[in-house]
């Protein structure tokens, strides 16, 4: 297998293909990510987002590629009942996370936040087929399913010139035939480097979401990005880390969220309805493998 990585999207792109791939076979792929942070990074003062956040209530037309990250979102939040809502940034904002995490991760925040917080329940936005359009009903953060869809079509483009995986960030997408079956190793959610648990996927995709990477400190205490709608604070579910398998990218990085914020029994549940595989861990220690 031949690899290569690039930085992308705060965190490592990396290309595991059976055949050499090349500079002008490589383009396509840089161009698609950048195209990607260049809509919906919401660190970017000039991206698509930043300049739709500016826009909440008023309708706007807006690229193919925010169409399309759009209408998946709507459809999530209405799989998810409300549980995976793109509203969150008002909330991530009040609780620290204003920055990139690589400038606050493991930090002391002077940032207080608010004494209490709404559920974040409402519609996010409004579309319109026809025109094309969004109205923000709120500010929204697209940034870890946008991660997902980027890895979707990237998939895609790499399925023509072979076949094996990308990894961006834990979250992967196997494109192509595989000879044999990917055995993908758990990282502890408390020790990074050591694997707990491992998972066979032979095609689809796998996501993983936890709570205790992008960590930081507000008046002393820990806290995270992971916003739980039904309170609008950051998640208090005894489940810490959620891997879970699914067909493409996007559904994988959405359906791990939702099940770490479900919680451990919920969680299971809606893996059992999926008939999908996963690995949650909770913050005990207790490993739970569902799916197999």
């Amino acid at each position: 297998m031949f690899t290569y990585r690039f930085p992308s999207m705060s965190t490592i792109v990396q290309i595991s293909i059976s055949q050499e791939l090349f500079a002008n076979d490589l383009m396509p792929i840089y161009k698609l990510f950048e195209l990607i942070e260049d809509t919906c990074s919401r660190f970017r003062s000039d991206s698509e987002l930043s300049r739709l956040n500016q826009h909440v209530d008023k309708e706007v037309i807006v690229s193919s590629e925010m169409f399309s990250i759009l209408s998946d979102a709507l459809r999530f939040f209405e799989e998810t009942e409300g549980i995976f809502n793109p509203s969150i940034l008002s909330s991530l904002e009040n609780h620290g996370y204003s920055k990139s995490i690589e400038m606050i991760k493991g930090k002391e925040l002077a940032v207080t936040p608010p004494s209490s917080m709404a559920a974040i329940s409402s519609l996010p936005f409004i579309l319109n087929e026809s025109k094309r359009s969004v109205t923000l009903l709120s500010k929204i953060d697209l940034g870890g399913m946008a991660k997902g869809w980027v890895i979707d079509r990237a998939a895609l483009l790499l399925d023509r010139l072979g076949y094996g995986f990308i990894n961006v960030g834990g979250d992967i997408r196997i494109f192509g035939t595989l000879p044999r079956t990917l055995n993908i190793g758990i990282e502890s959610p408390f020790a990074e480097t050591t694997m707990i648990s491992s998972i066979q996927v032979q095609n689809g995709a796998l996501a993983t979401s936890t709570t205790m990477k992008r960590t930081w400190r507000m008046n002393g205490e820990w806290t995270h990005h992971l916003i739980d709608t039904r309170t609008g604070n950051p998640s208090k579910s005894k489940i810490v880390s959620a891997t879970v398998t699914a067909p493409t990218a996007l559904e994988a990085d959405v359906w791990a969220k939702t099940v770490l914020l479900l919680g451990k029994q919920a969680g299971q549940e809606w893996i059992n309805r999926k008939g999908v595989q996963a690995v949650l861990i909770t913050k005990d220690g207790d490993i739970w493998r569902g799916g197999e």
